[in-house]
């Protein structure tokens, strides 16, 4: 499980097509809402391989608080255990959009723990880097287009240009640049998932050449067709392997709660 995987569990982005994270406040009809919960079983290979889990946790009036993290299980984890969480803090736009002010990337291999955080100065353009034992760094060419991947992922479900065969190019701050992704907006599907069938968008993000994606290669989403754009599956294909991830439980935050209930 590769920090590709990781990335799109927790690590996803949009951009300049939706218009400074065209992410609707929180009151808007599309994307989530605060006090939603979502949570993933993910596959390497047909193998049980960890669980994930998003969150959009309570903030202040004009502010959002957001957190995910994924934890290697099982035979992996012996193999590459990974434990790591990410938390993205901002403001509201008056457009009703999402800045970035903080984002916070907690990695733990094994025993090695690294903290990596970015702290956005909007007003010189600039993003402040720290990383466990480096030096500081700054970097520069931030527009206000551009956050982290956390915040992004919730721009991209609430983005009103998700149309089939449309093109979003995806700048955003990652490692010590700024880079865009590209991301292709495919046909409406009916997909079966864990907690049943959902008709869905997919979305193929194009990655590389970034700290968290050191090979070439895409991730999709499947986002359902309708105002909460749950992603109920993500699947990478990096390196010519198979990474799945699926929706097993989730909280929409508009009252309706699902999970897949255990065999006896």
């Amino acid at each position: 499980m590769n920090q590709g995987w990781a990335f799109f569990l927790g690590r996803v982005l949009i951009g300049w097509s939706c218009g400074l994270l065209a992410f609707p406040a929180w009151s808007a009809p599309l994307g989530a809402v605060p006090g939603e919960r979502l949570r993933y079983n993910i596959h390497w290979m047909a193998v049980p391989a960890g669980s994930a889990y998003m969150e959009v946790r309570p903030a202040p009036t004009g502010h959002y608080a957001l957190v995910s993290g994924v934890e290697s299980i099982g035979v992996v984890r012996l193999l590459h255990p990974v434990n790591d969480r990410l938390e993205a803090e901002g403001v509201m736009t008056p457009g009703g959009g999402l800045s970035a002010r903080y984002f916070a990337k907690h990695q733990q291999r094994g025993e090695q723990k690294r903290l990596i955080e970015y702290r956005f100065d909007r007003e010189w353009g600039e993003v402040a880097r720290t990383q466990t034992g480096e030096e500081p760094v700054a970097i520069g060419g931030v527009t206000p287009h551009v956050d982290d991947v956390l915040t992004g992922f919730y721009g991209l479900r609430g983005c009103s240009r998700l149309v089939p065969g449309a093109t979003l190019y995806l700048p955003m701050v990652d490692g010590k640049k700024v880079y865009q992704v590209e991301a292709a907006v495919g046909a409406h599907e009916r997909i079966a998932t864990p907690l049943g069938m959902f008709d869905v968008l997919p979305i193929t993000m194009m990655v590389g050449n970034s700290d968290l994606f050191r090979l070439e290669g895409s991730i999709v989403v499947w986002l359902t067709n309708d105002a909460r754009r749950l992603p109920v599956k993500v699947e990478s294909r990096i390196d010519f392997k198979s990474v799945a991830a699926d929706l097993v439980s989730y909280d929409d935050g508009r009252g309706e709660r699902r999970e897949v209930k255990e065999s006896k």
